[in-house]
């Protein structure tokens, strides 16, 4: 309590130049009020502030709780334009985040003074914030993006009593099409993968991100094991019947895959785990031959 109690006496001296402040759980995305002496949980979600309906695809403050360090952004709520500052903090053993907001909407300028540049001021933001968490050759989520949601994806799961299934792709003997064709026709592949997986996922419950190299994550939620391999074959399926056009040639690929569904919600989950777990069934998949789930 008397670590609270000194947050909150320094807080008093930011009110003047801060519009908003607040204590979230980065976790579980919620809003804390302090209320008969402990922090409680307001039953607000942290994105609503944004006008949003869903997590935010970059997360400040689930960047500040990883890094343990502050972490600041440019975002937008509706008209206005925000500084967010976020930080890291320790109280009652709970890793937790102080966010500070502060209205910049009349305070930054941007372009030549013509009227449609406050427009390009948002767009801008925006593709800032979607290049933090944006694998720039597929368009996929990249490795942050999975440290920032995974966690959240994991705690829901278990809050629900539902199954979180992940899935691993790896892209076979994908050196030989490099050494072969050239790096640039790589990527070509990469892209063309990428959006192979994204057509075979529930747009708004699932996503996918690049893990690295041709190693590719896929996070199905509320999806049991059963299910996670019927969407990992038909992922293979097509990616073994697709022609890739290579330097002009048609070009066939094939990709293994490791599956994982926790199930169980006293099942002590965290990143690291649960990718060390899917990771071990990808390199059975390969060991066995490979064009293949496991």
């Amino acid at each position: 309590m008397q670590e609270l109690e000194v947050l909150l006496d320094k807080l008093q001296t930011f009110k003047k130049m801060y519009q908003a402040m607040r204590i979230v759980d980065p976790i579980e995305k919620k809003v804390l009020d302090f209320r008969e002496n402990k922090l409680c949980e307001t039953g607000v979600a942290c994105y609503k502030f944004w006008q949003k309906q869903h997590l935010c695809e970059n997360c400040v403050s689930m960047r500040a709780f990883n890094e343990n360090d502050t972490i600041f952004k440019i975002e937008c709520s509706g008209d206005e334009v925000y500084m967010l500052t976020a930080v890291p903090v320790a109280i009652e053993d709970r890793q937790l985040v102080v966010e500070l907001l502060k209205n910049t909407t009349n305070n930054l300028f941007w372009g030549n003074g013509k009227h449609d540049e406050g427009i390009k001021l948002f767009t801008m933001i925006d593709q800032i914030n979607q290049a933090a968490v944006r694998d720039s050759l597929t368009g996929l989520y990249n490795r942050r993006y999975i440290d920032e949601r995974l966690p959240v994806d994991i705690l829901n799961s278990s809050l629900k009593h539902q199954p979180l299934s992940i899935v691993f792709a790896d892209l076979d003997y994908f050196k030989k099409i490099n050494d072969t064709y050239g790096h640039s026709s790589g990527d070509l592949v990469l892209k063309e993968f990428a959006k192979e997986l994204k057509r075979h996922i529930r747009r708004e419950k699932d996503w996918t991100a690049r893990y690295g190299g041709e190693e590719f994550f896929i996070c199905l939620p509320n999806t049991s094991l059963e299910a996670a391999k019927k969407v990992a074959e038909r992922i293979r399926s097509s990616i073994e019947k697709k022609e890739f056009v290579v330097d002009g040639k048609p070009v066939h690929i094939t990709c293994s895959f490791g599956v994982y569904t926790a199930c169980n919600e006293n099942e002590c989950m965290t990143v690291d785990s649960i990718i060390e777990l899917v990771d071990r069934q990808l390199y059975k998949a390969k060991s066995h031959g490979r064009n293949r789930i496991e």
